[in-house]
């Protein structure tokens, strides 16, 4: 595994609602939860966790092309630039549950940043 993937650890560890069951890429790291982590160092990786990774990493390019704190500030502000930005994630996975993702996506996680039905439309369109 690469060595700017890291188990997550300090603050990222701390916030309960994140802790476990969401992956950050801070360019130029990528923090993962330790179960998460621990798979991808097995043999036979989970392919939902190397999806998790795959994500992730495109997070990281983006951060590099723009640089971390004009894309940290837009992800942050502009709720179609984050929508954007996970949807160019999303396009880096190789398997995609529309529905869990739509679901995902206009949820609390993502800052309700889009509807669900438009979260759905965009996916369907993507995965064809």
């Amino acid at each position: 595994m690469a060595v700017n993937v890291k188990v997550k650890t300090g603050i990222l560890e701390m916030v309960p609602w994140i802790s476990n069951n969401t992956a950050q890429a801070i360019y130029p790291n990528i923090y993962l939860p330790k179960k998460v982590f621990e798979n991808l160092k097995s043999l036979k990786p989970n392919p939902k966790y190397i999806d998790v990774l795959l994500h992730e990493e495109a997070h990281i390019k983006r951060q590099r092309e723009m640089g971390l704190l004009r894309w940290g500030m837009k992800y942050v502000f502009s709720p179609r630039f984050r929508f954007n930005e996970e949807i160019f994630a999303i396009k880096a996975q190789k398997n995609v549950n529309v529905e869990k993702s739509a679901r995902q996506l206009s949820s609390w996680v993502y800052l309700w940043m889009v509807s669900y039905e438009e979260a759905k439309n965009v996916l369907k369109i993507i995965m064809h």
